[in-house]
């Protein structure tokens, strides 16, 4: 008993030193501020000296690059890839690349249950023939696609079987989550992915004509963020940084575009001006590809550096003791980074 007395005190010091360093470990890593990323979704990498420069001065490290879409081919009746990334340059050294695909929904709602085991074994097989050509080596996939009710059985059984091929390469696997799956977790259901990728703008049908932003708005964005902190997933999260036009027919939206600018419309007379950002088509016409009617409505949504920061300040907000692992920006785009000096996008970045 006298031995087992003295040992006491021993015991006692021994827990207090491995509770006491569990405690430091677990501030140090709550502490750690979250890794930053881009987004880049372009069809052609060319590494520009403006990109360079935007990832070497935020301390960027890791890249989100969009392979290639999956489309569902209604002749064939089949999925396809669409639009691959051509890598006209070397990928960025010292910055972890992390392939995404992209899957439209449609895709989910007309293929076979049978069918989508080979699709997951083609898109893995996909993204490990263009990372070898580039000499990319991964860890993770994402995949992004906007299920709905009708498409979830088919999207979750191929977000499933793309893990464990992953898993088996010792490699991990992520999925964009809108905010409205965030907040009706319950009815969308989760993804059985490993973690998920929290996209913190476009929270609804975009509408045409509207008087708030599309993109991003508080107003909006508020009714959601507070069911961030209880999402099963662990979760990262994408703000907000570009521009689009919203071109509407008779009160409906016919298309997004990124390419229009302001400039470019004020400058060609099929335009006329209504107000800051909006316009109206005088005659019908072709212009950038796309078909204009006479009466259709053009509104351009431009994300503002003040928009990004209030974005961001409701993100932390909503995730509460959540804690993001990775903070990122969408997307990397030379026209979109002109209005963002690096000082404002290390801001952004520096509010985790």
């Amino acid at each position: 008993m006298t031995r087992l007395r003295s040992l006491i005190p021993l015991l006692v010091l021994g827990l207090t030193l491995v509770f006491g360093f569990g405690v430091l470990w677990t501030r140090h890593e709550s502490s750690s501020p979250p890794k930053r990323a881009f987004y880049y979704w372009k069809t052609r990498w060319v590494g520009s000296p403006q990109v360079q420069s935007t990832l070497s001065q935020n301390t960027i490290g890791t890249l989100y690059m969009r392979f290639f879409d999956v489309g569902w081919d209604e002749v064939g009746r089949a999925a396809h890839p669409i639009s691959a990334l051509e890598f006209a340059s070397p990928v960025p050294e010292r910055v972890e690349i992390i392939p995404v695909v992209y899957l439209v929904n449609n895709v989910f709602l007309n293929i076979p249950y049978r069918d989508v085991e080979q699709l997951a074994q083609n898109v893995g097989q996909k993204i490990d023939r263009m990372a070898s050509d580039q000499g990319i080596r991964f860890g993770q996939v994402q995949i992004d696609c906007d299920w709905t009710d009708g498409s979830r059985r088919n999207y979750f059984h191929f977000a499933d079987l793309l893990n464990r091929q992953l898993q088996e390469q010792g490699k991990t696997l992520s999925a964009t989550i809108r905010l409205h799956q965030v907040k009706y977790a319950e009815r969308t259901g989760v993804p059985p992915v490993d973690r998920g990728m929290l996209m913190f703008y476009n929270f609804g049908r975009i509408q045409a004509d509207a008087t708030r932003s599309s993109i991003f708005n508080a107003q909006d964005a508020s009714l959601y963020a507070s069911f961030i902190e209880s999402y099963r997933l662990p979760l990262d999260v994408v703000l907000p940084l570009f521009s689009w036009t919203v071109h509407s027919r008779e009160g409906e939206v016919v298309g997004l575009s990124e390419e229009l600018t302001a400039e470019e419309l004020d400058s060609f007379e099929g335009f006329q001006k209504l107000s800051p950002n909006r316009y109206t088509v005088q005659r019908s016409f072709f212009f950038h590809g796309r078909y204009f009617v006479r009466g259709d409505r053009i509104v351009i949504e431009e994300t503002t550096p003040e928009m990004t920061q209030a974005a961001a300040r409701l993100a932390k907000r909503g995730a509460g003791k959540k804690k993001y692992a990775t903070v990122a920006l969408f997307d990397l785009d030379e026209r979109h980074l002109e209005k963002f000096e690096p000082a404002t996008i290390g801001g952004v970045l520096g509010t985790f």
